[in-house]
């Protein structure tokens, strides 16, 4: 897909977004279809970036659901642990009561890079290693891809000429 495609797709996904954050146009906070699209898409430009047969697709996005979901739990963790050095701030609490907090963020740090690890090495019986690299490249290139075609879709909505 040229960039050109894809920066029309991603607008096509993204204008609900931009309605829906419009005063006026019925959207709701909580709705997650836009980003549901977007992660379909996500999930399509893996296939092809990595250009997976059906088998090797299905047990690759089993184990990626896997890591997703553990890897969301420890965001979450860090969040709550962050909070609670933001009430230790508002509260003027003690040095010692930091040094803790400090610990516990930098310890879900650490497993964050392990859960990531561990994925990364638990894909040998499924990519080879140019796919696997291709993947670890793969989020940097749909985020920029991601973030073009948002500020394209705001061009757009606000009548400005695209850029030669």
């Amino acid at each position: 897909m040229t960039t050109g495609m894809m920066q029309a797709v991603f607008c096509m996904l993204l204008m609900p977004v931009a309605l829906n954050a419009q005063p006026g146009h019925g959207g709701s906070p909580g709705d997650q279809r836009p980003f549901e699209r977007i992660e379909q898409l996500k999930k399509v430009r893996l296939i092809e970036m990595l250009d997976l047969k059906e088998e090797q697709s299905i047990r690759f996005f089993a184990r990626l659901n896997e890591h997703d979901i553990a890897r969301r739990e420890l965001q979450k963790e860090k969040g709550e642990a962050l909070d609670r050095i933001e009430r230790l701030i508002r509260n003027n609490a003690e040095s010692k009561e930091y040094e803790k907090a400090f610990d516990a963020v930098i310890s879900l740090d650490d497993k964050l890079i392990s859960e990531q690890r561990q994925f990364l090495a638990g894909l040998s019986d499924i990519l080879t290693m140019q796919q696997r690299g291709k993947m670890m490249l793969f989020e940097r290139r749909f985020e920029k891809e991601l973030r073009e075609a948002m500020r394209e879709a705001q061009r757009q909505r606000h009548g400005y000429p695209g850029e030669p």
